[in-house]
């Protein structure tokens, strides 16, 4: 147990050493702790600095890590405590990829399957080597005390089984809920930091359980406003950067926001406000999109405690004129001034 808080110790005093760059101007606020859940009050969500639950939250990341090197190599069903940094349920997706470059959806079960295999099986024992971020990449935004975006590019090195010690660089995007006083992950999204042309047989995807005709009200809110997103874009797209002032108008931007891209040609981005900005005013304002759909039973919503939403779905978008991008996608929306606005966005090709 010693070696476990050490392990956990030293690894969160790495991270708030050497990951938090992008966070040393934010102000802090004397209500950054005594935030009540009351959408109505989120004029300043979007700016509000909650240092304690940031600093619980990277102590929880903290010991995920302690708990993936003592453990590792020790078989599939010693990855328990590992497992417990979860909330599953219904609403958990994950988003990652296979040894043959492929994305898929998978679910709670998936998850728990893929995270004890990986670090249960395939990375030997003692194999963590390392398990860091680059400097610079590791942001944490909490909204009101008690939903956390965990943003980051991961410098991983691996001994594993048949590869050997390998580098892992990731854009993982890790959410978690405070529940009973502990941060537990309710979502996941990993994705290579260079997508390589995929190989091999293709995933099937674990279909999404959300149905409309039964959503709670928030629910129903989060999809009326992804339907207005895609009508905004199915209207304006390629009529001109500046005329994307109604799809901007969608974003809450500010020092928490977060964005993960790629360009053509597969390689992983990390984007703030101003780029994001940049991003969709030039790629939707200079292309004419004429399909924007998800795929079928692939969209998901799940709302914590009525004020943060999780938006996940595989693209199935076209262009006039050609080209088809199928994406996995995550969306984080916060209900501000009574409206629904994204705060992170998690983009990474499906097949590349």
């Amino acid at each position: 147990m010693k070696t476990k808080l050490v392990l956990a110790v030293m690894i969160t005093s790495f991270f708030l050493l050497n990951g938090c760059s992008n966070n040393d101007s934010v102000e802090e606020s004397e209500m950054a702790s005594k935030s009540k859940n009351d959408g109505s009050k989120g004029s300043s969500e979007i700016h509000r600095a909650y240092p304690k639950e940031e600093a619980e939250v990277l102590a929880t990341f903290g010991a995920i890590g302690a708990s993936i090197m003592e453990n590792s190599g020790t078989g599939y069903e010693n990855m328990d405590e590992l497992i417990s940094f979860h909330e599953y349920g219904p609403m958990f997706t994950e988003f990652n990829y296979d040894f043959n470059g492929n994305g898929f959806l998978t679910d709670d079960e998936g998850n728990e399957d893929h995270e004890r295999m990986l670090f249960g099986e395939i990375v030997k024992q003692d194999g963590v080597k390392q398990f860091a971020a680059l400097p610079g990449t590791l942001k944490v935004a909490v909204y009101y005390g008690n939903v956390a975006n965990l943003t980051f590019i991961s410098d991983f090195v691996l001994d594993t089984n048949p590869l050997g010690e390998i580098t892992v660089n990731n854009l993982i995007t890790l959410l978690f809920v405070k529940t009973k006083g502990e941060w537990k992950m309710v979502h996941e999204h990993h994705s290579p930091l260079t997508v390589l042309p995929s190989t091999g047989d293709k995933p099937n995807h674990i279909l999404s359980e959300f149905d409309l005709s039964s959503a709670s009200a928030a629910q129903k809110e989060v999809y009326t406003t992804f339907r207005a997103i895609g009508a905004t874009i199915i209207a304006n797209s390629g009529t001109g950067p500046e005329n994307m002032d109604e799809l901007i108008s969608f974003h809450a931007y500010g020092k928490k926001f977060t964005e993960f891209n790629y360009d053509s040609e597969g390689n992983g981005y990390f984007f703030d406000s101003e780029g994001n900005e940049a991003n969709e005013r030039a790629f939707i304002g200079n292309n004419k999109v004429t399909r924007f759909v998800e795929k079928p039973n692939t969209l998901n919503i799940a709302v914590y405690n009525g004020n943060v939403a999780n938006l996940t779905f595989i693209s199935d978008l076209e262009l006039e004129g050609g080209g088809t991008f199928n994406n996995l996608i995550t969306l984080l929306f916060v209900k501000t001034k009574g409206e629904w606005k994204m705060v992170h966005e998690h983009h990474s090709p499906e097949n590349h």
